[in-house]
């Protein structure tokens, strides 16, 4: 506990503004305090797990403090050490410096730290991330012969309180306080002869209480060590230099530390109350991979277009045809790793079931940022992408965006009705940010099905019919925002992507008949909104 105590002040003395200048430059100048400590992560936990999971989340919190504020200030030495001995996946040896009270810049990266190709180690990040056990046992049900349970659980509840660490936990002391007084005012021969059991079951609800503070605290130490890891991810794929880190390598990065965190997550002995901050995980690094990804696509059409610029010049046509092909492509990631990402972000949607409607809403997102990876760079999504002729599409060679985008769908529908149901109902009654991601999730899988088969199942099992007569309900939500103080805007952001759906599948013949046969003119016209003007005199 001490040791737990002394990061968190050591911390808290790093992140409140006045104090951490200074503190944060005697122990990077005199004590070198972070990359030693670092060094030794991940702490042994098979003892004292608890207060071992918290130090190493306040010395993760600690050193995310360190790379913001150096990279702020440019110091780029000090970043990328820690970078290194975070990141790396090559065995690094350590020399001895009589450089330690040397000013910050004068240090050397090269200076310190030796690489060894022969073999390679499981990067530092990773190894954190596998010393966090995401199984958790859960005490069993109290054996109760003279208590009634639900008393029992109420005078349990009657004395929680909330510890130093803000963890809600029950008072033992109090509660055997309590129990014992309910056993000394029973009166009678009978009461006296059962004495010895009403207080042998006193024992077995302390020790059940025990039990329980116990996971609470387990499980609290958990999910703060997720955090701390999830915010020291976030923080070297946001604030740190882009060039610190190879785009290749950044790619590789982050889909190790996807795979691996699905696979903790999606574990059957995985606790539900860790979903939450694993989902907020998936959704950052998604997005990250999404743009690594985009931008060397981009790069790609730069180079391809040029090359071809040039071979106009040149008057040699014979490559062109082929430089699209290797031009474009997923090279630094490749297509499999993709596919197993996107499988497993399915079956992690599919894992919350019908609760945990805010989880599903990060992993919505993060699908949605997936899918872009497979929309070109150049692709308007506008009505203007759809007047290439018959001939033009059929003719067109699938070029490596297509052949992902259909494989990815081909994942997606591999998971039948079961995936479909779930993202349909949260598009009909979710969450309102839950409903917006699902509709636009809806219009993203909708508009690349060419065999249409998402839109046979909104039409058979009437969801798109649900949609259509939820219209009405809209029209009211709308017509009070027209008021000289309209209450939120949620029901204008939902009834804009539930028209940017409607659109989408009113784009093609079938999808247009489908909205016919569900009313959805009928709906339309009998909306007042569309009739009315703000009241701009009040």
């Amino acid at each position: 506990d001490r040791a737990e105590l002394c990061y968190q002040v050591i911390y808290q003395l790093c992140d409140f503004s006045d104090t951490s200048g200074p503190t944060m430059r005697y122990l990077r100048t005199s004590q070198d305090f972070l990359f030693s400590h670092l060094q030794h992560l991940p702490f042994s936990v098979k003892e004292h797990e608890i207060s071992t999971l918290n130090q190493m989340s306040w010395l993760m919190k600690t050193a995310s403090v360190e790379l913001r504020v150096t990279s702020l200030n440019r110091q780029r030495s000090h970043t990328q050490r820690l970078l290194h001995l975070i990141l790396d996946d090559m065995p690094m040896k350590m020399y001895s410096s009589d450089e330690g009270g040397m000013e910050e810049d004068m240090r050397s990266v090269s200076g310190l730290i030796h690489f060894d190709t022969a073999s390679k180690v499981r990067r530092k990040i990773l190894s954190i991330l596998d010393s966090i056990d995401f199984s958790q046992e859960i005490p069993e049900s109290m054996p109760l012969e003279f208590f009634d349970r639900s008393q029992i659980e109420q005078v349990i509840i009657n004395c929680e309180h909330k510890n130093r660490r803000g963890q809600t936990v029950c008072n033992v002391k109090l509660l055997h306080k309590v129990l014992v007084a309910e056993v000394n005012a029973l009166q009678g021969m009978a009461a006296i002869g059962q004495r010895p059991l009403l207080m042998e079951e006193i024992n077995t609800i302390l020790q059940y209480v025990v039990e329980r503070n116990k996971l609470r605290q387990c499980l609290y130490a958990k999910r703060h060590a997720l955090e701390s890891w999830r915010q020291l991810v976030e923080i070297i794929l946001t604030a740190c230099p882009q060039d610190l880190i190879k785009a290749e390598d950044r790619q590789l990065i982050i889909r190790d530390l996807l795979q691996d965190v699905h696979d903790k997550i999606l574990d059957d002995d995985a606790a539900q109350e860790l979903m939450p901050v694993v989902a907020g995980a998936v959704f950052t690094l998604t997005a990250y991979l999404s743009q690594t990804v985009r931008t060397e696509q981009k790069h790609s059409y730069v180079t391809l277009g040029h090359s071809q610029y040039i071979s106009m010049l040149d008057g040699s046509f014979t490559a062109l045809r082929n430089l699209e092909t290797v031009a474009v492509g997923f090279s630094s990631i490749g297509d499999s790793s993709l596919h197993i990402i996107l499988r497993k972000l399915l079956e992690f949607i599919l894992k919350t079931g019908g609760g945990f409607q805010r989880v599903r809403a990060h992993l919505y997102g993060s699908l949605l940022y997936y899918l872009q990876i497979a929309q070109k760079p150049d692709e308007p999504d506008t009505l203007e992408a759809a007047q290439k002729t018959m001939w033009q599409r059929l003719t067109a060679p699938e070029d490596s965006f297509s052949r992902l985008q259909r494989e990815n769908l081909a994942i997606i529908e591999s998971y039948g009705a079961a995936l479909m149901g779930v993202i349909c109902r949260d598009a009909c009654d979710g969450h309102e940010i839950g409903r917006m991601l699902a509709l636009a999730l809806l219009d993203r899988i909708v508009s690349v099905d060419k065999q249409q088969q998402w839109l046979l199942y909104l039409s058979n099992s009437g969801y798109l019919k649900v949609l259509v007569d939820s219209l009405a309900q809209d029209d009211l939500s709308l017509q009070s925002l027209l008021t000289p103080q309209p209450p939120l805007l949620k029901a204008l952001y939902i009834y804009e992507s539930k028209m940017a759906f409607l659109t989408r599948v009113a784009k093609n013949q079938q999808g247009a008949l489908e909205l016919l046969r569900s009313g959805v003119i009928v709906r339309l016209a009998q909306c007042q909104v569309y009739d009315m003007h703000p009241d701009r005199k009040s």
